[in-house]
């Protein structure tokens, strides 16, 4: 099964112009930021295109099951198409912030936003300033090389 990655209002209208059948309804899923979600398909399916790959995102299990993602607070859809090339299933996937654990500080223009589960602790969301944004960024990633070469350079993903 292939993923695609494009703009939601491009593909709808194509599908438009097209004049291709359309889906019965679209399945509305809420998710959470930096969570997954495992979602069954109902039926084997071709290709998966994902609207905006910036909110939300997919990892293919098999032909029957993917793994829906949720990356940043907004609204995107997933278009699934059967191995015929017949639309499936369009997803209108929301994605939200975790909660009551969120604490979000702002200073001027600038705005920090903090997980509190236990203790408060930096982390980052979409909307926070540019030099918080890419300090907290630039750590998790340097955090993800040392658990990578640590567990033998397979941290699960692509």
């Amino acid at each position: 099964m292939r993923v695609k990655h494009q703009g939601s209002l491009a593909l709808f209208a194509a599908f438009v112009a097209l004049g291709a059948p359309s889906v019965a309804s679209a399945e509305q899923i809420w998710l959470t930021m930096d969570q997954v979600t495992p979602y069954r398909l109902g039926a084997g399916a071709g290709e998966v295109i994902v609207g905006n790959p910036a909110i939300a995102d997919v990892t293919v299990l098999d032909r029957e099951r993917i793994m829906l993602f949720g990356k940043a607070p907004g609204l995107t859809n997933i278009f699934i198409f059967d191995e015929n090339g017949e639309p499936m299933q369009d997803l209108v996937i929301r994605v939200r912030t975790i909660g009551t654990e969120m604490l979000t500080v702002q200073r001027g223009p600038d705005r920090v936003t903090y997980n509190c589960t236990s203790v408060c602790d930096q982390t980052v969301t979409v909307g926070d300033g540019v030099q918080t944004f890419g300090a907290v960024s630039q750590q998790v990633q340097q955090k993800l090389q040392q658990a990578t070469r640590a567990g033998g350079g397979n941290s699960g993903g692509e």
